[in-house]
C-alpha cells in the first residue's frame, strides 16, 4: 500500500493505522503532494509498484521515497 504525505483525502497517518490492522502489508510513503503516489511519484513509487503488479516482489516494507 502506499501513503502520501501531502494527501488532502486520506492522511497518511490512516495508511499506517491500515498497515498495522493488514499485518502483512507493506507500507510504501510518498513524501509528496497529492492524492495519488503511483505514475507521479518517480521509479521509487513505480517501481515498486510494478516489481508487486508483474513479478509478486514484495517491496520493503517502510520504504519511503
Amino acid at each position: 500500500m502506499i501513503g502520501t504525505t501531502g494527501d488532502p483525502a486520506t492522511p497518511v497517518e490512516w495508511a499506517t493505522e491500515l498497515r498495522k490492522q493488514l499485518g502483512t502489508a507493506a507500507l510504501l510513503t510518498w513524501e509528496g503532494e497529492g492524492h495519488t503516489a503511483y505514475g507521479r511519484a518517480g521509479d521509487c513509487i513505480g517501481d515498486a509498484v510494478d516489481g508487486y503488479l508483474v513479478d509478486g516482489k514484495t517491496p520493503a516494507d517502510n520504504t519511503v521515497c
